[in-house]
């Protein structure tokens, strides 16, 4: 072997002898070879196996290394004879691992990716300080997703769940050793992208809520793609839009128990998956409890005192406009109030003072409100008329007396009310014999005597009743008492008459006692 060296290219002349070179057995000609010591007349020899060389026959640097079947042959394994280095001389130190090797195989599904590989080949490389790693990351990416290390390499699989649909992923396994050269393709990957609906739904769901309005969350569902949305359900029918927020509210809900629950949605469809569900109930509003009505007398004022209590509790943190209605009626008959007075949640009493801007027989119930929407009425209370017993005067007494010359009837009565208020009073009604109405007055608490005189327009039989009054309203009356006609009328006595005749004119004078005792 020699070699001539030149400034920028190494001639190397590789001569072999064979057995072109050598006598024919038997023949004893001599045969002639070139200066290459190739046979002339054998045209079709195989080179193949005569891998280019440096000047030093010596693969010194593992990025100038040929590809080639010999070097992972028994003729190149350990290669000490002159002729077999010649020919090994650009392999690399280790046979390089390909993906052919490992036999990676790659399914995806939005439940997940299976990786599948082999590494039996590649441990029979004989590689020194040999590590592995299985990755994944979004087609177009350059920071994988997760990375895991093979410990056991008899392992065969590897699997990551979750995956979005529609969205391209490399899953790669990267082997890497100590002499590594420019054959090995060290991060060797496949593409897959997954298709079809979410693979799992949230994992659980909490609701709460108010009285008109249910509010349900979950965690999020993962991986967390783009095309991700949530879908709430009550009683197994959609409510509203999908969201892509892990919480929803649902408003103007009518009272009553709903089975609520959540699914998984993307561009292809929604999860299979067993759906998360919870039961809960819209209560319905209520009106306030343990109304109580008091009354009391205050600076000769009737006053009555309400006080309730609220019969639900709402959340503190709704902005929901809520508390109390206390409607009054002046009449049983009436569909609507006459008066609705508003009273916020924190406001649970409030207080009347009878005059004549109300009734005696007006009427309250009351509501609760959240919103636009009003619980039922309670049941209709009497506001002031339960504070006393109306009923007429007792006793009641009328005695005769005469004032200037004329009989008057005096009426006394004790009223039936111990604490006498503005407002209370007696109502005084005359009366013919046939019953037919006189007239009638009032007289105001605390008087309790009037005189009544007998003119012109009263007749001698004249009834009187009796009956207290508050307001409007009034008392059952007393019997009918005898105005005058009780006096006894008993004829004059003494009599006298006297004729007298003046001026031709006859004058008789009758002059008598009046026998009427009036006390």
């Amino acid at each position: 072997m020699w070699s001539v060296r030149g400034p920028c290219v190494v001639l190397i002349f590789h001569l072999v002898a064979g057995a072109a070179g050598q006598e024919l057995a038997g023949g004893g000609e001599e045969n002639i070879v070139r200066g290459d010591n190739i046979v002339p007349d054998d045209s079709d020899y195989d080179y193949s196996h005569f891998l280019p060389l440096n000047d030093f026959h010596v693969n010194d640097f593992q990025d100038d290394v040929c590809d080639n079947e010999i070097c992972w042959s028994s003729i190149c394994s350990g290669a000490e004879d002159l002729d077999n280095t010649m020919q090994c001389g650009c392999c690399p130190n280790k046979r390089p691992v390909k993906l052919e090797d490992i036999d990676l195989t790659v399914s995806c599904s939005p439940s997940g990716a299976l990786v599948r590989y082999n590494l039996t080949d590649v441990l029979g490389f004989g590689l020194e300080n040999l590590t592995v790693v299985i990755s994944y990351q979004m087609e177009g990416e350059q920071d994988s997703l997760d990375s895991q290390e093979v410990e056991n390499f008899d392992d065969t699989e590897f699997s990551w769940p979750g995956l979005c649909s529609g969205v391209s992923y490399q899953f790669c396994v990267e082997v890497t050793h100590a002499d590594m050269s420019k054959l090995d393709e060290q991060n060797m990957c496949q593409a897959c992208t997954p298709h079809g609906p979410p693979a799992s739904n949230p994992s659980s769901l909490l609701v709460s809520g108010g009285l008109t309005y249910l509010s349900a969350s979950w965690p999020a569902v993962s991986p967390q793609c783009a095309d991700l949305t949530y879908q709430v359900l009550l009683n197994g029918v959609t409510q509203d839009q999908p969201t892509d927020k892990t919480s929803h509210m649902i408003s103007f809900l009518d009272p009553g128990l709903y089975n609520v629950s959540v699914r998984a949605e993307n561009n292809e469809g929604h999860s299979t998956q067993p759906l998360p569900s919870t039961l809960y109930t819209i209560r319905e509003i209520t009106p306030p409890v343990d109304v109580q009505v008091t009354h009391a007398v205050v600076n000769g004022s009737l006053t009555t005192q309400l006080r309730w209590n609220k019969s639900i509790e709402l959340e503190e943190e709704s902005i929901t406009r809520r508390g109390y209605l206390l409607n009054l009626y002046t009449s049983e008959e009436e569909d609507v109030p006459r008066l609705t007075e508003n009273f916020t949640w924190d406001e649970m009493e409030t207080s009347f003072i009878f005059n004549s801007s109300l009734s005696w027989n007006t009427k309250f119930s009351l509501q609760t409100f959240f919103g636009n929407h009003k619980s039922n009425e309670t049941e209709l209370t009497e506001l002031f008329s339960n504070a006393i017993e109306l009923s007429p005067p007792e006793p009641v007494t009328v005695r005769n007396v005469v004032i200037n010359d004329t009989l008057a009837a005096v009426i006394d009565w004790v009223t039936s009310v111990d604490d006498g208020f503005e407002g209370l009073g007696v109502s005084i009604t005359l009366w013919t014999k046939d019953n037919s109405e006189l007239y009638s007055f009032s007289v105001s608490n605390p008087q309790n005597t009037t005189t009544v005189i007998l003119e012109n327009d009263l007749p001698w039989d004249t009834m009187v009743t009796l009956r207290t009054s508050v307001g409007d309203a009034l008392s059952q009356g007393t019997e009918p008492i005898k105005l005058f006609s009780a006096l006894e009328l008993p004829a004059p006595a003494n009599m006298t008459v006297t004729h007298t005749v003046e001026n031709d004119t006859l004058t008789v004078e009758v002059e008598w006692e009046d026998a009427i005792v009036v006390d």
